[in-house]
């Protein structure tokens, strides 16, 4: 439940939680759900198998898993979180932390494959059922930091944490389940929190529209290359990853340098024609900065004011300072004293480079200043040349 509950920070991160201590006996298995059993040909419905304790089971998951699959999962979670609220026992770490820790396991499976195919596998059809279950996921972890039962009961492991027996490693357990919930508004009155859901449930969908704008540029925009000349430069292994690439999207014969970074940086670093790269790299830079319905322009400015409000509605005087509070700089003011200690010597070191690059690409003949999608290109010349 660690994840269920620092993924209302952040979207449930995909690391897994057993940081349950040797000292304290693992929590018992979670006794079986109140909903249907799931589905055997469900591959998201079943314990992982094979090596290092079970792989994602890829090759069997199909689009029409995800919908019954994370919805049964989803539910299992909700009764797992109920019956650690609603344990009539007084709180201890072993029934309230340790088994927090110990649930979720289904659907934290669930969220590794889905984010797989968010990210890399998001057909058309799939971006539905993402659009769909953003709000859904969301709402999960919402409910379990605004679980009044369940709160108190880490609050009371939390005011006992250094006088009940626990190791160090508990005792931070403890007190990061804690101060996660706090942070993400279990200590709000009952208006603020329906407000803070609200906000929540809108900014997951405006996250999910703004990678499918991303990605729907990402696969949009595609340089076709036909002939040698096109090619010139480019090692063998870009070359028969272009090749594959335009045979799949249904061009054999040519060679398709795809708006993804695996694509777009060796190209900027190997291609000799200026002309193209220029193209390649101003695709890149501008995924999701189009006039049209994969515009992500307005998306950012609707997601910075929910951001704003939803600081303030928590007690903070800008998302950074919520943002950073829990990181090493902890505040955006000594982040930025960072930024500007190094920014001159980062500055000074570019300079550097650049005016090497320059060197080479005078000689060369290239009229005109270093531009971005020159930098790689001729960083590679001076690395070569000096190495």
């Amino acid at each position: 439940m660690k994840r269920l509950l620092s993924t209302a920070l952040a979207a449930l991160a995909l690391s897994a939680c057993s940081t349950v201590s040797r000292e304290v006996p693992a929590a018992a298995p979670p006794a079986a759900p109140a909903v249907a059993p799931a589905r055997s040909d469900n591959p998201l419905l079943r314990t992982w198998t094979g090596p290092y304790g079970g792989v994602p089971p890829f090759g069997q998951v199909r689009l029409e898993h995800f919908r019954p699959g994370l919805d049964a999962a989803l539910q299992r979670a909700r009764e797992e979180v109920a019956r650690i609220a609603d344990n009539p026992e007084p709180p201890t770490f072993e029934n309230t932390m340790a088994r927090m820790e110990a649930s979720g396991r289904l659907l934290q499976g669930d969220r590794a494959i889905y984010g797989v195919f968010t990210s890399t596998l998001s057909s058309p059809e799939f971006q539905v059922v993402e659009r769909e279950m953003a709000p859904k996921l969301q709402a999960l972890s919402d409910e379990v930091t605004q679980n009044e039962k369940l709160f108190r009961r880490v609050e009371a492991v939390y005011k006992t944490r250094e006088t009940s027996g626990l190791t160090p490693e508990q005792q931070r357990l403890v007190w990061r389940q804690y101060t996660e919930m706090v942070r993400e508004g279990a200590q709000l009155g009952p208006d603020a929190k329906k407000q803070l859901t609200d906000i929540n449930q809108r900014l997951a969908v405006l996250h999910a529209q703004f990678n499918q704008n991303v990605l729907g540029d990402e696969e949009g925009d595609v340089l076709y290359l036909a002939t040698e000349a096109d090619l010139a430069g480019l090692p063998e292994s870009v070359r028969g990853g272009a090749k594959a690439a335009a045979e799949a999207l249904g061009h054999p014969g040519q060679w398709a340098i795809t708006n993804i970074r695996s694509s777009v940086e060796p190209f900027l670093t190997y291609s000799p024609r200026r002309d193209l790269r220029e193209k390649v790299w101003r695709s890149f830079v501008s995924r999701g900065d189009h006039p049209g319905p994969r515009d992500n322009k307005p998306l950012i400015t609707e997601i910075l004011a929910l951001r704003a409000e939803r600081a303030r509605l928590l007690g903070y005087a800008t998302y950074a300072h919520w943002r950073l509070e829990n990181a090493m700089a902890k505040t955006p003011e000594r982040a930025m004293q960072l930024m500007q200690a190094v920014w001159p010597v980062a500055v000074g070191r570019v300079r550097e480079e650049v005016s090497a690059m320059t060197a080479i690409a005078k000689k060369e003949g290239m009229k005109g200043e270093i531009e971005p999608w020159d930098y790689r290109y001729y960083q590679e010349k001076v690395r070569k040349a000096t190495y």
